[in-house]
């Protein structure tokens, strides 16, 4: 998407090194940063210098790459690599199963050289692949914005930052929203500012203004007012691991949302690629949840936010169960929770 004028990508492959735009900066400074090698995607992962579950997958498939190169034909060394790179996000299933399609697909084949090749272009698949979801995602998801729009005007309520700074482009929750306003439709975001990060009000509403998308950030707790108002019309989140039954992981306070949703008759919708489906699971009980840095809660930078001698508990994500969703967006169409088994078999 757009920053300044110009369009970027959130991660791109260039003469053997990965540049990221590092999303801790973000929205006081635009900076571009270099992944030399898998400790560096480790590091960047970890400390949410990218974020988003699909950007996720898609750094960590690079990291397979690096970790065949430093590893060489010592194959303990690559393995070890391999888990500290999947053990660096939890929650995200998209992580794991990124990594491990490249792993696959790399190991097939006997030669070191070959198989660092191997790797470096089935990353690059990965790479296209996520884009094309996204893009799709957004095409269809803007029929469910005409179906709630009144009079080509449509308000939608998000959580989180699930736009393209979470993909490669185009976003997931916020990919029908870029479409929707391509095709000329008025669109106005609730932006939850998304405590302790504020991914909310911090990234997705910068994405939002450099595309001249109107938008307002609202406090967390304030999208159940508004609800009740009758100025939301959708809600459309993303999601970091969604169970076989369309239980569904997402950033800490979706499922408050769902809820005032549920409560209000406020279609609520979760947007995300195929590859967030984990169909190893049977429900949202076996989700692992992340639980992050207390700090992330007291601080402000160094500036303290609460009592700093207290203790603090900082889930980073909880599950919706599936009877709040009314759908799932994803690139193969729109699906009930009931209807995602379907989908087993086309994850490639």
């Amino acid at each position: 998407m757009k920053y300044n004028g110009k369009k970027y990508t959130s991660i791109w492959f260039e003469k053997g090194i990965i540049k990221i735009i590092d999303q801790t900066r973000l929205p006081e400074e635009f900076r571009i940063i270099e992944l030399r090698n898998s400790e560096d995607i480790i590091y960047a992962i970890n400390n949410m210098q990218v974020r988003g579950a699909p950007l996720i997958g898609v750094t960590a498939a690079y990291g397979v790459y690096f970790a065949l190169k430093e590893s060489g034909d010592n194959y303990q060394s690559f393995f070890n690599k391999i888990s500290r790179i999947k053990e660096s996000r939890p929650t995200a299933v998209n992580l794991e199963y990124a990594v491990d399609l490249i792993c696959d697909y790399a190991l097939e084949s006997n030669d070191l050289d070959d198989q660092i090749e191997r790797s470096l272009d089935k990353a690059d698949e990965f790479y296209r692949n996520d884009m094309n979801a996204c893009k799709k995602i957004g095409e269809n998801g803007y029929f469910i914005l005409q179906k709630v729009a009144k009079a080509n005007e449509v308000n939608i309520l998000t959580h989180c930052n699930a736009g393209w700074l979470a993909t490669v482009d185009f976003g997931t929750a916020s990919a029908p929203v870029f479409e929707g306003v391509n095709r000329g439709m008025d669109i106005h975001v609730w932006i939850d500012e998304t405590r302790p990060r504020n991914q909310g009000g911090k990234l997705t509403a910068w994405e939002y203004y450099h595309e001249k998308i109107p938008h307002t950030i609202i406090t967390d707790n304030a999208g159940g007012h508004i609800m009740q108002n009758g100025d939301v019309d959708i809600v459309i989140t993303g999601a970091d691991r969604i169970a076989s039954n369309g239980d569904t992981a997402n950033k800490i306070g979706t499922y408050l949302k769902a809820l005032a949703a549920y409560d209000n008759k406020v279609p609520f919708y979760i947007a995300a690629p195929i590859s967030t489906i984990d169909f190893k699971i049977k429900s949202g009980k076996d989700i692992p949840i992340e639980i992050r840095s207390e700090d992330e809660i007291k601080f402000s930078g160094k500036t303290p936010l609460n009592h700093s001698l207290s203790p603090a508990l900082n889930h980073g994500f909880d599950v919706t169960p599936a009877k709040f969703i009314t759908g799932f967006i994803t690139e193969k169409g729109i699906f009930t929770p009931n209807q995602l088994k379907s989908l087993k078999n086309e994850k490639i």
